[in-house]
C-alpha cells in the first residue's frame, strides 16, 4: 500500500503521507488553494475521506488519490467542522458518498455558511479588495517569513475566487452527536465530538487499533491555532479528554503529521495567549503591544496571532462586565 503513494502521479495541492496501513494523510501544500489537510482511510470494502479542502480542484485530486490508493470509490466523507478549507470540496463526493458531521456543524453550514457564500457570490468585491490590500502589504514586508506566509495566503485566496462561481455548497447528509462508528470489512473508525473548542462544534476521527486520530483544527502542527470562533476553555477540556484515548499519531488540520507533543503545544499556546491577555488587561495596557512569544515565532499562520489576542480580549472583557 505504501508503494501506491510512490506511484500516484501526485497533486500540486497536497503531499500524501503513509500514516498506518490503509491510512493516508493529504498534507496541504501552502499557496495552492487547498489550505487545510485531509485524510484517506481504507475501511476494506469502503473508503472514507476526512475533510475536503478549500477548492474543488484540490478535492478532485483527493477523490482520485482515494480511488487510486484503496481501489474503492469514497463512500463516506467526514467534515470535522464547518470552515470552508475543510468543506468546500464536498460537492465532488456526492451523491455516491454520505457526508457526515455533527448536528451543530451542519446547522451552521446550512445557515451562516450558506448565507456567507451567497454574499460572496453576489458581491465578491470586498474579497478582491482584501487581496489587493495584502498584495500591498507583501511589497512592503521586510520579514521574509511573514512575506512568504502572506504570499501563500493571497495565492490560496485567488484560487478560491477562481473556483467560487462553480462552488455548489454541499451540506452533510448524516449528523451525529457524541459518538458514531463506521464498520468496514478491515477496520472500524470512531467519529467523536466532545463539543466545540476551535469552532462551535468540532469532531475528530479516532482509529483505536492504530492509536491514530485525524483531529481537524483541534490540533495544528507548528501553526498558530485559529481562535476566531473558539472557546479557549472548552478547547483545553476537549484536548484533555483526547489525551485519555491513548493516541500516538495525529493528522492535524494544518502542518505535518505529528504526535501528542503537538497537542501539548496547542494547549500551551492557548494557555499562554489567555495569560498574556489577562495580564495586559489587568495592567491596563494595550494588547497591540503584545509580541509573538519566542516559542511560537517559527510557527506559521502568524497573521492569526493578533486576531487570537483580540478574541481572547473580547472574552475576558465581556466576562468582566
Amino acid at each position: 500500500m505504501k508503494n501506491r503513494i510512490e506511484t500516484f502521479t501526485g497533486s500540486k495541492h497536497f503531499r500524501l503521507n503513509h500514516v498506518a496501513e490503509g491510512v493516508f494523510a493529504a498534507i496541504s501544500v501552502p499557496g495552492t488553494g487547498s489550505v487545510g489537510n485531509a485524510a484517506i482511510i481504507d475501511l476494506g470494502d469502503t473508503t472514507l475521506v476526512v475533510d475536503t479542502f478549500n477548492t474543488i480542484q484540490a478535492a478532485e485530486d483527493l477523490k482520485a488519490a482515494a480511488m487510486y490508493l484503496t481501489g474503492n470509490p469514497v463512500s463516506y466523507v467526514i467534515n470535522t467542522h464547518w470552515h470552508s478549507d475543510h468543506t468546500s470540496g464536498n460537492q465532488l463526493f456526492t451523491p455516491k458518498a454520505q457526508i457526515i458531521s455533527t448536528s451543530t456543524t451542519r446547522e451552521i453550514m446550512a445557515t451562516f455558511g450558506k448565507n456567507r457564500l451567497a454574499q460572496q457570490l453576489s458581491n465578491p468585491e470586498p474579497i478582491y479588495q482584501a487581496i489587493d490590500e495584502v498584495e500591498e502589504k507583501i511589497q512592503q514586508e521586510t520579514d521574509e517569513k511573514l512575506k512568504k506566509e502572506l504570499q501563500w495566503e493571497n495565492a490560496s485566496d485567488r484560487e478560491y475566487m477562481k473556483m467560487l462561481p462553480n462552488l455548489v455548497y454541499t451540506l452533510p447528509t448524516i449528523t451525529f452527536d457524541g459518538q458514531m462508528s463506521i464498520h468496514g470489512s478491515d477496520r472500524t473508525v470512531q467519529l467523536i465530538t466532545y463539543g466545540g473548542g476551535h469552532t462551535q462544534s468540532d469532531a475528530f476521527v479516532y482509529l483505536p487499533e492504530e492509536k491514530t486520530a485525524v483531529m481537524g483544527d483541534l490540533v495544528l502542527s507548528k501553526h498558530h491555532p485559529v481562535m476566531m470562533y473558539a472557546n479557549p476553555q472548552e478547547w483545553l477540556n476537549i484536548l484533555e479528554r483526547v489525551e485519555r484515548l491513548g493516541v500516538e499519531t495525529i493528522v492535524p488540520g494544518h502542518g505535518e503529521v505529528c504526535s501528542m507533543k503537538e497537542l501539548y503545544e496547542v494547549k500551551g499556546y492557548i494557555n499562554d495567549i489567555v495569560a498574556l491577555v489577562a495580564e495586559t488587561v489587568q495592567s491596563k495596557k494595550s494588547i497591540d503591544d503584545i509580541l509573538v512569544p519566542k516559542a511560537y515565532q517559527g510557527w506559521y499562520f502568524t497573521t492569526y496571532f493578533k486576531t487570537n489576542l483580540k478574541k481572547v480580549y473580547d472574552l475576558i472583557t465581556k466576562s468582566a462586565d
